[in-house]
């Protein structure tokens, strides 16, 4: 299986969680902590998550737990 890369990105709503790729966001979260809580899950799956900062840099890339 290969990694996909979840994307952490601010949005006018809050903070979503994408995967590369993706249309659409996976869930949409109130605050960035909460978006990158749940993306724990993506990580113990074996993808990186890549959360960014409101102007859309990166501010930490999360290597997959596998």
């Amino acid at each position: 299986m290969s990694t996909v890369k979840v994307h952490i990105i601010k949005r006018v709503t809050g903070w979503a969680i994408k995967k590369e790729g993706n249309e659409k966001a996976s869930k949409i979260f109130k605050t960035k902590i909460e978006a990158i809580q749940n993306a724990e899950k993506f990580r113990m799956d074996g993808n990186d998550v890549i959360v960014h900062r409101s102007d859309g840099s990166i501010e930490n890339w999360k290597k997959s737990k596998k």
